[in-house]
């Protein structure tokens, strides 16, 4: 089996690949544009679509050379193979499978498999090594059917515009913010929107997404519509009059998420997989070894192991359990 380490994030020696790595590798496979798996590496390996979407945040150092690797379509370096397959996550996100005379390995990134509106559907691939996020890996983390959950978010749109107040929906810039105009859209809502979700959105728009009509947000123009802002300006609400804001989030599901947030209603919206899809991601590439990644790393190993699963926290703990 491909002998997987720590090193400046997840490295196989056998290929010499590091897999989303923290900070700058001579190769590194960045698996969505997100800022906390994106980087420009020496030599950097992601889809097109994540690439255009790095680029749209930060442009590529003058030095780094970019291999753009679209979806199954295999990349070969010595006895070393890599293909890039759908995540699910955001537009452009991928699992990555790599194979070498050691054996195969899937690396799933940041995945969802439930249904999207504006990213493709995941996938999955047989492998001898699985390395699995586990950022939702308790039992209690159980999403809601999508559509109950898009239902909700529309009625609450409603809901507050009927009121003669302005609702405010916040949502990462990258990936969820595209995916509440889709769901508006079907609604014939034609939201306001930051302008770094503007920036993002003209991106997927390039590759043939259709996120409907929308403004960019100057301040003033949000009166009797729904605005969407990235939570990490939330302090900007305080100067908004007559407002209602809802965080778009899977930690919507823990109690008392809108004190958390401070804000008037959380909506369990998450583009990542619950537990249920963990375990159904485990079991469909019937790996020899699984490591979990990110998240409730140790706790989900131990579930997978009261499965009879070969499964650890790469880098954790891992107390061993009697059966009893």
């Amino acid at each position: 089996m491909i002998d997987v380490q720590l090193k400046k994030g997840i490295y196989l020696p056998s290929a010499a690949l590091w897999l989303d790595p923290k900070k700058t590798v001579p190769l590194g496979v960045v698996t969505h544009a997100h800022s906390d798996h994106a980087g420009w590496h020496r030599e950097t390996i992601a889809t097109p679509t994540t690439i255009a979407l790095m680029k749209a945040r930060k442009a590529a150092p003058t030095r780094t050379i970019i291999h753009e690797l679209p979806y199954f379509t295999p990349w070969e370096r010595s006895h070393t193979r890599i293909t890039l397959i759908p995540a699910g996550h955001v537009l452009g996100s991928a699992q990555v499978l790599v194979e070498t005379e050691e054996g195969s390995l899937l690396y799933t990134g940041d995945f969802k498999r439930r249904e999207s509106l504006t990213c493709e559907d995941s996938t999955t691939r047989k492998a001898e090594t699985l390395i699995i996020e586990s950022t939702f890996g308790l039992p209690r983390y159980s999403f809601p059917p999508v559509e109950q959950t898009h239902q909700r978010i529309i009625d609450f749109c409603h809901r507050t515009l009927e009121s003669q107040e302005n609702p405010v929906l916040l949502a990462y810039s990258l990936g969820k913010a595209q995916e509440l105009m889709a769901i508006l859209d079907r609604a014939s809502i034609h939201p306001v929107v930051h302008e770094s979700v503007a920036r993002i959105s003209a991106v997927y728009e390039e590759y043939g997404i259709d996120l409907g009509s929308y403004s960019v947000w100057d301040k003033v123009n949000h009166e009797q519509r729904v605005l969407i802002l990235p939570p990490n300006i939330r302090s900007s609400l305080s100067s908004l009059k007559k407002i209602r804001s809802a965080i778009i989030s899977g930690w919507a599901v823990n109690e008392g998420a809108i004190y958390r947030y401070q804000c008037d209603e959380a909506f369990p919206l998450s583009d990542h997989a619950d537990h249920g899809e963990l375990i159904e991601h485990v079991e469909e590439v019937e790996a020899q070894k699984v490591y979990t990644v990110h998240g409730y790393t140790e706790e989900f190993a131990r579930d997978l192991r009261y499965l009879g699963i070969d499964a650890l926290a790469l880098g954790g703990v891992n107390q061993l359990e009697l059966l009893l």
